[in-house]
Protein backbone atom coordinates (compact mmCIF):
# COMPACT_ATOMS: atom_id res chain seq x y z
CA UNK A 1 0.00 0.00 0.00
CA UNK A 2 1.30 3.43 -1.10
CA UNK A 3 2.45 5.79 2.08
CA UNK A 4 2.37 9.29 2.47
CA UNK A 5 5.86 9.28 1.63
CA UNK A 6 5.08 7.88 -1.41
CA UNK A 7 2.53 10.42 -2.34
CA UNK A 8 4.43 13.44 -1.38
CA UNK A 9 7.23 12.05 -3.89
CA UNK A 10 4.29 12.16 -6.79
CA UNK A 11 3.28 15.34 -5.93
CA UNK A 12 6.79 16.41 -5.70
CA UNK A 13 7.69 14.77 -9.63
CA UNK A 14 4.73 17.37 -10.58
CA UNK A 15 6.01 20.63 -10.96
CA UNK A 16 2.80 22.53 -9.94
CA UNK A 17 2.38 20.67 -6.72
CA UNK A 18 5.31 22.03 -4.59
CA UNK A 19 3.50 23.60 -2.57
CA UNK A 20 1.54 20.64 -1.27
CA UNK A 21 4.50 18.65 -1.46
CA UNK A 22 6.15 21.00 1.37
CA UNK A 23 3.22 21.10 3.35
CA UNK A 24 3.04 17.28 3.61
CA UNK A 25 6.69 17.37 4.96
CA UNK A 26 5.53 17.47 9.06
CA UNK A 27 4.20 14.31 8.09
CA UNK A 28 6.27 12.04 6.90
CA UNK A 29 8.47 9.79 8.29
CA UNK A 30 11.45 11.69 10.77
CA UNK A 31 9.32 14.70 11.50
CA UNK A 32 7.02 15.83 14.49
CA UNK A 33 4.08 14.40 13.18
CA UNK A 34 5.47 10.92 11.15
CA UNK A 35 3.53 9.01 12.92
CA UNK A 36 0.72 9.03 10.28
CA UNK A 37 3.59 7.95 7.39
CA UNK A 38 2.99 4.44 7.24
CA UNK A 39 0.79 0.83 5.51
CA UNK A 40 -2.42 0.14 8.03
CA UNK A 41 -3.18 -3.54 8.54
CA UNK A 42 -6.64 -2.24 9.55
CA UNK A 43 -9.01 -4.61 8.00
CA UNK A 44 -12.92 -3.13 7.26
CA UNK A 45 -14.15 -6.54 8.15
CA UNK A 46 -12.99 -6.09 11.70
CA UNK A 47 -15.64 -6.29 14.33
CA UNK A 48 -13.99 -3.99 17.13
CA UNK A 49 -11.33 -1.42 16.27
CA UNK A 50 -9.04 0.10 18.83
CA UNK A 51 -6.59 2.62 18.28
CA UNK A 52 -3.92 2.48 21.11
CA UNK A 53 -2.41 6.31 21.53
CA UNK A 54 -1.16 5.86 24.52
CA UNK A 55 2.36 5.96 23.62
CA UNK A 56 1.88 9.51 22.34
CA UNK A 57 2.73 11.98 25.20
CA UNK A 58 2.34 15.49 23.51
CA UNK A 59 -1.27 16.83 23.61
CA UNK A 60 -1.23 18.48 20.64
CA UNK A 61 0.01 15.00 18.80
CA UNK A 62 -2.65 12.81 20.71
CA UNK A 63 -5.05 16.17 19.67
CA UNK A 64 -3.93 15.89 15.70
CA UNK A 65 -3.86 11.93 15.70
CA UNK A 66 -7.47 11.70 17.15
CA UNK A 67 -8.74 14.48 14.75
CA UNK A 68 -7.02 11.93 11.91
CA UNK A 69 -8.36 8.95 13.53
CA UNK A 70 -11.81 9.78 13.95
CA UNK A 71 -11.92 11.87 10.02
CA UNK A 72 -10.44 8.27 8.88
CA UNK A 73 -13.23 6.49 11.18
CA UNK A 74 -16.23 8.66 9.59
CA UNK A 75 -15.05 8.56 6.15
CA UNK A 76 -13.96 4.57 6.16
CA UNK A 77 -16.99 3.03 8.31
CA UNK A 78 -19.75 6.10 8.92
CA UNK A 79 -20.22 6.76 5.07
CA UNK A 80 -19.89 3.34 3.88
CA UNK A 81 -22.23 1.44 5.19
CA UNK A 82 -25.00 3.77 6.45
CA UNK A 83 -27.53 0.53 7.16
CA UNK A 84 -25.47 -0.61 9.87
CA UNK A 85 -25.77 0.63 13.26
CA UNK A 86 -22.23 1.59 14.88
CA UNK A 87 -20.85 2.63 18.08
CA UNK A 88 -17.84 5.26 17.79
CA UNK A 89 -16.33 6.21 21.28
CA UNK A 90 -14.04 9.12 21.40
CA UNK A 91 -11.80 8.47 24.52
CA UNK A 92 -10.53 11.85 25.54
CA UNK A 93 -12.64 13.75 23.55
CA UNK A 94 -11.86 16.46 26.16
CA UNK A 95 -9.27 17.14 24.22
CA UNK A 96 -11.27 18.51 21.43
CA UNK A 97 -12.66 20.40 23.46
CA UNK A 98 -9.55 22.80 24.84
CA UNK A 99 -9.72 24.63 20.98
CA UNK A 100 -13.10 25.87 19.30
CA UNK A 101 -12.65 24.55 15.98
CA UNK A 102 -11.53 21.45 17.10
CA UNK A 103 -14.71 21.51 19.55
CA UNK A 104 -16.64 22.38 16.86
CA UNK A 105 -15.26 19.34 14.53
CA UNK A 106 -16.36 16.97 17.16
CA UNK A 107 -20.05 18.24 17.50
CA UNK A 108 -20.28 18.20 13.55
CA UNK A 109 -19.70 14.88 13.75
CA UNK A 110 -21.70 14.29 16.25
CA UNK A 111 -24.79 15.81 15.08
CA UNK A 112 -23.95 14.24 11.65
CA UNK A 113 -24.21 11.14 12.51
CA UNK A 114 -27.69 11.83 14.04
CA UNK A 115 -28.74 12.69 10.74
CA UNK A 116 -27.39 9.09 8.97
Amino acid sequence: MPTLSDFQKKLKERNKCNELAELLVPFLKGNSLGIFDCESRITSDAEIINFDMSEIKDEFTKLYASFVILTWVWQKYVLKNKNKKKIIVCDEAWLFLKFQESAEFLVNVARRRKKI
